[in-house]
């Protein structure tokens, strides 16, 4: 009689463990509806896109078997198998709506290498679940090109929900770009998952998450699933955002980039996303060197109380950043234009500029009030005599939502984040607060850049207008700013 009931027992209690896991993956988190075994569409990622590309896609279940099936024709001759790592950290809502339960994700990434060097590649990525099949739709891909041929890209920042970033980014990916450069601030609050992609039971609307924006398809628009993006990390990336807000409990060592570096993983290949880990790389492209770095404050109270607007990751001269990047672009010698991509805004009519980019310190007559020094501005002192020394041809930036650019001492530092709102204020100053005045300026629509690299006209970049207000201030997909960035070389 015992042995028949524990016979009995065994798919008993299997059948428990089945619900029990199935409940924690759907219930809780999706009000009873299970996730799609694909949260997103393929991603494409490399640190050496002329020879090789990372195909990432996220799933909701580890998948009994993931692959990327690729060919220089659609045939699809090739088999890559993906490599899984759980995303750690991303939530989603109990049935309150608040974002307390821990959501598996899981991220498949197939490595193509030995990859002909300005060549189309054509592939779809293929998960396969406890239960389900699932193939996406077939894309495809370009190599970087050797140098002396044409390259085009386009430079977005800062959608973070953004009511009409989608709209925006459509027309980018409508321009025949060749990859993406991405200056921070992806989403508000990157612990909630639906802020990145679609969750069954979130409340973001999908037109606004941020791999459902950059995934769209509609009117030969090609993003993400086309293009190998080149992303920097900005304030809005910092897990723990919850805690920013409180300047009692936020502890600068506690602080981490974990869900950013997961994420775009094959970019960060040492995953150390404690402040001053290693959270930059640079990347050849054709005839550009391409250097992504971590700059960026936070600020959520008052500069002069304690803590003060501390720097997540440092650029000092003798720090970390800096030395590697004094190592790196004496590498590039041979290419004939260098890009820094980068998330804090150098030069801006902010008044949040009035607080020079170094570490605040206590006033000595009342510890709870920090002040900082204009004379160690780390940014003016340290950063930008390295870019004038080797050469570098522009800077890129977001953080305040606006259309402006700079040319100093032969360099465009540039920020054309003006994509989904704008948060120039009438209040700022007519000029930088560190002295220095924009040489062209545009916040009355939203906008994106794109850039093109020629072996004949060098370097131009165009701002493209991608909204026509109440005002009709110009007309959409108007060319209202081009300039050169560099000559022939």
């Amino acid at each position: 009689m015992k042995k028949r009931a524990r016979l009995w027992a065994v798919p008993f209690i299997a059948l428990i463990v089945f619900l029990g896991s199935h409940v924690f993956i759907s219930a809780p988190g999706s009000m009873g509806v299970d996730p799609p075994l694909m949260y997103t569409q393929p991603y494409l990622l490399s640190l050496q896109p002329m020879t090789s590309m990372s195909i990432c896609w996220l799933t909701s279940q580890p998948a009994v078997n993931s692959y990327v099936e690729y060919g220089s024709e659609e045939k699809y001759l090739h088999q890559e198998k993906a490599v899984t790592y759980q995303i750690v950290g991303l939530k989603t809502v109990d049935s309150s709506g608040n974002y307390t339960i821990d959501l598996p994700v899981y991220q498949q990434i197939a490595c193509l290498k030995g990859l002909q060097p300005g060549t189309r590649y054509y592939y779809r990525a293929v998960s396969e679940g406890q239960s389900e099949k699932k193939i996406t739709p077939g894309y495809h891909f370009n190599t970087a090109p050797l140098p002396g041929h044409p390259l085009k890209f386009i430079l977005l920042s800062d959608l973070q929900l953004a009511a009409q970033g989608a709209g925006t980014v459509k027309m980018a990916g409508q321009q025949n770009a060749d990859f993406i450069i991405y200056n921070g601030d992806f989403t508000n609050t990157p612990a909630k998952a639906g802020e990145w992609f679609t969750v069954p039971g979130t409340r973001e609307e999908n037109s606004r998450r941020w791999f459902n924006v950059m995934q769209q398809t509609q009117e030969d628009c090609q993003l993400l699933q086309y293009l190998p993006i080149f992303p920097s990390p900005g304030n809005h990336e910092i897990d723990q955002q919850e805690l920013l807000d409180d300047k009692t409990k936020t502890d600068r060592e506690d602080l981490s980039l974990r869900i950013y570096l997961q994420l775009f993983r094959p970019l960060y290949p040492r995953q150390q996303y404690w402040p001053d880990g290693k959270h930059w790389y640079s990347v050849d492209y054709g005839d550009m060197h391409i250097v992504s770095l971590s700059l960026f404050r936070w600020f959520a109270w008052p500069a002069v109380e304690r803590p003060g607007w501390y720097l997540f990751d440092d650029i000092e001269a003798g720090s970390p950043q800096y030395k590697w990047l004094k190592r790196d672009l004496p590498k590039a010698r041979g290419l004939k234009y260098k890009w820094i991509a980068m998330h804090w805004h150098m030069f801006n009519r902010s008044n949040d500029l009035k607080v020079p980019f170094t570490d605040p310190v206590p006033i000595f007559q009342d510890p709870n009030r920090m002040t900082y020094s204009a004379a160690e501005d780390y940014l003016l002192r340290d950063f930008k005599p390295l870019l004038e020394k080797y050469g570098v041809d522009a800077v890129s930036y977001g953080h305040t939502h606006v259309y402006e650019r700079y040319r100093i001492n032969g360099i465009h530092y540039i920020e054309a984040s003006s994509n989904g709102n704008n948060y120039r204020s009438p209040n700022d100053p007519r000029c930088s607060p560190n002295g220095y005045c924009p040489e062209f300026e545009e916040n009355r629509f939203r906008s994106f850049l794109l850039v093109s690299v020629d072996p004949h006209s060098g370097m131009v970049g165009q701002g493209i207008q991608a909204s026509v207000e109440a005002n009709r201030i110009g007309s959409l997909g108007r060319v209202f700013d081009s300039f050169p960035i560099s000559p022939p070389k």
